[in-house]
């Protein structure tokens, strides 16, 4: 029986707390943490201290449960990879290689707590120094858009104010006390050839209103194409470039048609993500509630909730998805979770509006985990990123060159 079973104290579960989240911990001291943390004895105690043993300064916080438990499953998580990493050990060479490929940021490091907005937390390494990654400071996204009107006007949302912004053949513009632009029905006889846009740039993302109430909340750099009354021939039709997620009212007399280059999603009333980029290897449709009819050239597909649809040159692949990894750009985060490296650092390209620029060195095959608010600024993301000892970055200007360790 190990002396930890035995002579347990609330005290040594904060030292080895304080000292995983400093990353200088050892084996010996790994294993009698983890012995703490699946005793249901000190359950409650481990969820207390996660605060405390990252030295922030937290004295009226407390850590909300669905976070205490992402904490809790990331630190388990460096256990069965531990484990299941002494079992290979006999088995091929080529099979016990793999395993150092893995940016597994997440079973180091625990990424953000919300206090007063999302702030990263402190990991300390013994005998380095924090050296900034970016010379110069590149700042998060924010909140605007581009607002093309069928008669050739073009209104810069983010410098628009508040209320009516324009009247075009029935239907009034506004923007609202929030931010999002709103479409209403002025009269009945709307207009049918009305042809608005709404494009966000990089580092930019906003949310729309429209006439039948949906609510479509759009990432940076893409594209919505819509009729200002929103119906076409008996349905209510969007073009979309870039990743948007939707929230659709039902109407059972005019299905919502989402078109991307490939495909169409059809929908009656529901809640789902399409990421249609054209630099991502193909687009991607996830279904959070209701169903959806996914259609390309030669398929054609239903979707339940939890499902996602790969559809690369119109053949499609249906899987189970990963929601927190889909919606964490809406919910103002980065979410990796077993995410390609550089489908994660596509994101940030996006959302920082700069380049990645890769060794031709750094393995193929890299995967990141973890997450970080979108509100920080890029040197603590690459920090954040840095601080899994897997990668490193140098910046110059709005080029950052991605490197090993």
């Amino acid at each position: 029986m190990r002396a930890s079973e035995t002579n347990k104290s609330n005290a040594r579960l904060k030292e080895l707390m304080s000292l995983y989240f400093a990353q200088n911990i050892h084996d010996g001291d790994k294993q009698e943490l983890w012995d703490y943390i699946n005793d249901p004895m000190f359950s409650q105690e481990v969820k207390r201290l996660i605060p405390d043993a990252t030295d922030e300064p937290l004295p009226h916080y407390t850590l909300g449960e669905e976070k205490q438990n992402q904490i809790l499953t990331y630190i388990l998580r460096e256990q069965e990879e531990i484990e299941v990493d002494n079992e290979i050990k006999t088995l091929p060479g080529r099979l016990k290689r793999i395993g150092w490929r893995k940016l597994s940021i997440a079973a180091s490091i625990v990424a953000v707590l919300s206090i007063a907005g999302l702030a990263l937390i402190n990991i300390k390494s013994s005998g380095e120094s924090n050296q900034p990654t970016v010379v110069k400071e590149i700042p998060a996204g924010t909140n605007g858009a581009t607002l093309r009107l069928a008669d050739g006007r073009i209104i810069n949302l983010e410098e628009a104010g508040n209320g009516e912004i324009a009247q075009e053949a029935g239907i009034k513009i506004e923007k609202g006390s929030d931010g999002e632009l709103i479409y209403r029905m002025d009269t009945k006889t709307s207009a049918t050839d009305q042809i608005n846009v709404l494009t966000t740039a990089r580092g930019q993302m906003y949310s729309i209103v429209l006439p039948d109430g949906s609510k479509v909340w759009m990432n940076s750099d893409s594209e919505l194409e819509y009729m200002a009354n929103l119906v076409t021939e008996g349905k209510r039709v969007v073009k979309l470039r870039g990743e948007a997620y939707f929230e659709i009212s039902k109407d059972k007399s005019h299905p919502f048609i989402v078109k991307t280059k490939g495909q169409d999603v059809e929908v009656i009333g529901t809640q789902f993500n399409v990421n249609a980029y054209e630099n991502e290897p193909f687009i991607s449709t996830t279904l959070l509630e209701g169903s959806i009819s996914l259609r390309t050239a030669t398929e054609q597909r239903l979707l339940s909730p939890g499902q996602q649809a790969l559809n690369k040159q119109g053949q499609l692949q249906v899987r189970q998805a990963n929601i927190e990894n889909i919606t964490d750009w809406k919910e103002g985060d980065f979410a990796f979770k077993n995410v390609d490296f550089k489908t994660a650092l596509r994101k940030i390209e996006r959302w920082y509006n700069v380049e990645m620029i890769y060794d031709k060195s750094l393995p193929k095959d890299l995967q990141a985990g973890g997450w970080i608010s979108r509100k920080k600024n890029l040197s603590s993301v690459l920090e954040f990123i840095e601080s899994a000892k897997m990668v490193r970055f140098k910046a110059d200007g709005d080029k950052i060159y991605v490197m090993p360790y």
